[in-house]
């Protein structure tokens, strides 16, 4: 039988393990060494001893010119340096002096009090290059020790990179400190900047998945050869605790050592997109990115994006030109507002079609005082609105406009008589 298959049958042994009750207990009078010391070792893991109990350590040491995917680790330098010298803001605008830490974990379950981390990788530039430590708990009578150890509690106020780790890695991390709040240090609240947000909002629409390796294969140029799929991971930590052999448990930390370089590859490439790199993204990308900047209330970017898209025709950037009519017409630019919503209408689908109809009729109507063209951008947003499911409200408010526009049509319709 394979290996991966006697871990499968193993999922028993996790469910139960899943409802266990996992409030620290009091420190023991004496620190019982890891059972299979020996073993951990021969995969390069470090035993350490704290006041709180033994952890395992490896540490990995990458030089400046590292290449992950099509990314070399010291372009980290070069976007950092770029965001110091922008004169717009953005939620990945770091300055160089600051500690950054790129953070990953592996956990036992997604959720539960019976879920807990046993490791933690952090990777940091230093002055040689760069270097990941992974911490790894021998067993969860070690987690006050295993928790301490990764010095995350200390005051440097370190950013944490993580990727879908604002929601899930570092909120388990809190919860399992909590645990042991009685005897370790305070963990304080450190500033998060979660590349699976940002990955979002750069690529929605564009990829149909958002898994990091997904986003390694078609962005980062890089696929993963030999790793462990992740839903074995934790069957694999417990059969090494139980067992002693951790030849799987290996592969677990390669899976975790990529995760984690795949991070500064991910910054550095989104920094790039930030930074008006135009060359190496598709259209939707760039909208995206506009629309991003826009929401930030950045939009000299946002316009710099969109108007990028826009100089192209064709669907493709109707969507951009929607978004940079409602920047014109917030600015008060309405003839050019006007002109953008009706050439993006025709090509949108959905809502947002309806929506850009309306906004041209009301600029025809309120700013422009066209009542018949306003009266025809109606009849297109009420046209459009047939063939979706929307709300009640809005129908009844289209058509409320249209008999509006029609009585300023009459109203200011020359007369005829003669005189």
């Amino acid at each position: 039988m394979s290996f991966e298959n006697k871990l499968l049958q193993m999922k028993g042994m996790l469910k139960k393990d899943a409802g266990a009750k996992s409030k620290p207990k009091a420190q023991k009078q004496g620190k019982q060494r890891p059972l299979h010391e020996g073993r951990w070792q021969e995969i390069g893991l470090e035993l350490v001893e704290n006041e709180f109990g033994f952890i395992f350590k490896k540490i990995i040491r990458y030089p400046f010119e590292t290449r992950h995917g099509n990314i070399m680790l010291n372009e980290l330098d070069r976007v950092l340096s770029a965001w110091e010298e922008a004169e717009f803001d953005h939620p990945f605008k770091l300055k160089k002096e600051e500690r950054i830490l790129f953070f990953d974990t592996e956990t036992t379950g997604l959720s539960g009090t019976g879920a807990y981390i046993f490791l933690v990788g952090l990777l940091e530039r230093t002055d040689e290059g760069f270097e990941m430590v992974q911490y790894i708990m021998p067993d969860p009578s070690n987690e006050a020790a295993f928790l301490y150890e990764t010095d995350l509690w200390r005051s440097e106020d370190p950013i944490i990179f993580s990727y879908n780790g604002k929601s899930f890695d570092w909120p388990q991390l809190t919860s399992r400190w909590t645990m042991h709040r009685n005897i370790l240090p305070k963990l304080k609240p450190l500033r998060q900047i979660d590349l699976f947000h940002g990955t979002k909002r750069i690529w929605k629409n564009e990829l149909s998945r958002m898994k990091l390796s997904t986003i390694e294969e078609e962005k980062l140029g890089f696929r993963r050869e030999g790793d462990v799929p992740g839903f074995l991971i934790p069957a694999i930590y417990l059969d090494a605790v139980k067992s002693g052999y951790p030849e799987a448990l290996d592969k677990v930390l390669y899976h975790n050592e990529l995760d984690i370089l795949s991070l500064v590859s991910l910054y550095v490439l989104s920094s790039d997109l930030l930074m008006e790199d135009l060359e190496s993204e598709t259209f939707g990308a760039y909208t995206n990115i506009g629309k991003w900047y826009a929401d930030l209330k950045q939009f000299d970017q946002s316009a710099a994006y969109l108007e990028h898209v826009t100089a192209e025709r064709g669907a493709s950037s109707a969507l951009a030109r929607y978004f940079l009519a409602i920047q014109r017409k917030r600015s008060g630019q309405y003839e050019e507002a006007v002109k953008l919503f009706t050439e993006a209408a025709p090509n949108l689908r959905g809502p947002v079609e309806v929506e850009a109809w309306i906004h041209a009729a009301k600029l025809y109507e309120h700013q422009i005082k066209d009542y018949e063209k306003a009266l025809i951008m109606a009849g297109f947003a009420k046209e459009a609105s047939g063939q979706l499911e929307i709300r009640k409200s809005l129908v009844r408010d289209l058509d409320k406009r249209l008999i509006r526009l029609e009585l300023k049509k009459q109203k200011n319709r020359p007369s005829n008589k003669k005189f």
